[in-house]
């Protein structure tokens, strides 16, 4: 049987601070399990980067339950989200968030640094490794500017998976890219999700991109209003063959 990683219950956030408060989450609640490949969809105001901000600890919200791994979020502190979320969390942003500065060697490696890990050799190790496995090979000393949109966002997703983190929340990870490039960073996310039992949340608005997923949960209003599982149907429709 499947293991959860992150059970939401009943999950109610609003924003004050604009003339009128914004209720961006409405009693939500959501199992996904180890191993999943999720999209959530929704347009835009739907509440998914709500949603993603409270999947990966950066808030709280005003109301409900969250266990992750059985840990109940609630009760954290921020210090101990921040730890949370360095040692358990991989992000992926639309904007790939590299620092334009720093190689891609360094930027990989910089969670490991918050993470503690003092040895320099140790993580380099582990970046080269990462970069590797992207297709990045030889390119470690290379800045973001000096890299393709697809090869950025490579480098950004090797950053989300270098302290090997159980799950990988991604941000619209393809609307900075064109067609090719989207298509091929997707694939590479179902297959670190296949290969490596790697849990993938995808935030996005493209249908094209929520095809590429196990499922597909909407968002209307800061409401679930579908929760389909794509798994079956591509069965049946395989079956149809």
């Amino acid at each position: 049987m499947a293991e959860n990683l992150i059970k939401l219950r009943d999950i109610d956030k609003t924003y004050y601070g604009a003339a009128t408060p914004v209720h961006a989450l409405r009693s939500v609640s959501l199992d996904i399990d180890k191993g999943e490949m999720v999209a959530i969809m929704g347009p835009s105001g739907s509440g998914k980067s709500t949603l993603m901000n409270m999947l990966g600890c950066l808030d709280k919200p005003d109301t409900g339950e969250y266990l992750f791994a059985g840990q109940d979020v609630m009760n954290l502190d921020r210090d101990q989200l921040a730890h949370m979320r360095s040692i358990f969390i991989g992000f992926v942003f639309q904007n790939f968030n590299l620092i334009g500065r720093a190689t891609a060697m360094e930027n990989v490696c910089l969670p490991l640094i918050y993470a503690g890990i003092k040895s320099s050799r140790e993580r380099e190790k582990r970046g080269r490794q990462m970069l590797s496995m992207m297709g990045l090979a030889g390119r470690e000393q290379h800045l973001p500017k000096q890299l393709s949109g697809g090869q950025q966002q490579r480098v950004a997703i090797a950053r989300a998976l270098v302290n090997d983190p159980g799950l990988v929340l991604a941000d619209e990870p393809t609307g900075a890219l064109d067609t090719r490039t989207s298509e091929e960073i997707m694939l590479l996310l179902k297959k670190l999700n296949q290969e490596r039992g790697l849990t993938v949340v995808i935030i996005t608005h493209e249908p094209e991109v929520g095809n590429h997923c196990q499922r597909i949960v909407q968002l209307t209003d800061g409401q679930i209003v579908m929760d389909q599982s794509l798994v079956m149907d591509m069965a049946i429709a395989s079956g149809m063959h």
